[in-house]
């Protein structure tokens, strides 16, 4: 299934395809989203429910554009080996993240993530992830404790690992991508330091039991929007959130809710209408 619409609806179109029971939601470009469900009566049901959807996000004050639905039929093994059409090796600062069947030989500065995401989201090339990379390679210096918020493949996670982090909460609601991200830590050995939990990013952070130095976020603004004050109760004093997966338009909205909940912007980051938010809780 793949539903090409604007950069303002795609955040709202990602998150009603996870409601209606994706397996798999991956954000191509700015403006397409690709997602997964089972076959069967019921995918037929959820096709019908989506164009609904679309065609009301109008009244929701959300253009979608033309709104176009492309539905075709996969098995799973079909759906893991599409990625390998547009996922190649890419260097994103000192870090490398490499698919699993490619080869590469790395530079004496370089730190290589190799990753086979299956079904879940998260391989580097699209730009909230490339942002996060980015900004996690400027935030740790050794020794953090951090939290890894709707891991997906565990790219982020397995990058804040290598970059010196001591030790990882890796969370996702979806238990195909705690899978996946299980055989990502195990790709990379680094199963001493970063552990996954098959949990939604709320009871994740509430059941911590030592405080976050560095918080990672890449989900959307209604998600950071609402979060925003278990963000604030599971980081350090001084301790730092990297939220991403912002729509451009929706940033004043996220940096308002942050603020409100004790955790103050100070650097904004944007590319190709998705925004970067780096945020701190006063020390």
């Amino acid at each position: 299934m793949a539903v090409t619409t604007t950069a303002e609806a795609v955040e709202a179109v990602a998150a009603e395809l996870e409601a209606l029971g994706s397996a798999g939601v991956v954000l191509e470009d700015p403006a397409r989203v690709i997602a997964y469900w089972p076959a069967g009566a019921e995918a037929d049901e959820r096709l019908r429910r989506l164009r609904r959807f679309l065609a009301g996000l109008p009244v929701c004050g959300l253009d979608p554009g033309p709104a176009r639905v492309e539905a075709v039929r996969r098995d799973d093994a079909e759906w893991a080996e599409s990625w390998k059409r547009f996922y190649h090796t890419r260097r994103i600062g000192r870090l490398v993240v490499r698919p699993s069947w490619e080869e590469y030989q790395p530079g004496p500065e370089e730190v290589v993530v190799t990753l086979d995401p299956g079904m879940a989201f998260g391989t580097g090339t699209h730009p909230t992830t490339a942002l996060c990379l980015e900004a996690l390679e400027e935030e740790l210096s050794g020794g953090e404790s951090v939290v890894d918020a709707g891991t997906g493949s565990g790219i982020l996670a397995i990058a804040a690992a290598k970059l010196g982090a001591a030790r990882v909460v890796a969370c996702d609601a979806d238990p195909v991508a705690c899978q996946v991200a299980e055989e990502n830590l195990a790709r990379n050995g680094v199963t001493d330091r970063v552990v996954v939990r098959c949990a939604d990013a709320g009871e994740a952070l509430r059941s911590l039991d030592w405080p976050a130095d560095l918080i990672l976020a890449n989900l959307t603004a209604e998600a950071i929007v609402s979060l925003a004050p278990v963000f604030a109760g599971a980081a350090a004093p001084g301790g730092r959130l990297l939220a991403s997966g912002i729509v451009a338009e929706r940033r004043a909205e996220v940096v308002g809710a942050l603020a409100a909940a004790g955790l103050e912007v100070d650097t904004v980051r944007e590319r190709e209408g998705w925004a970067l938010l780096r945020a701190a809780r006063a020390e």
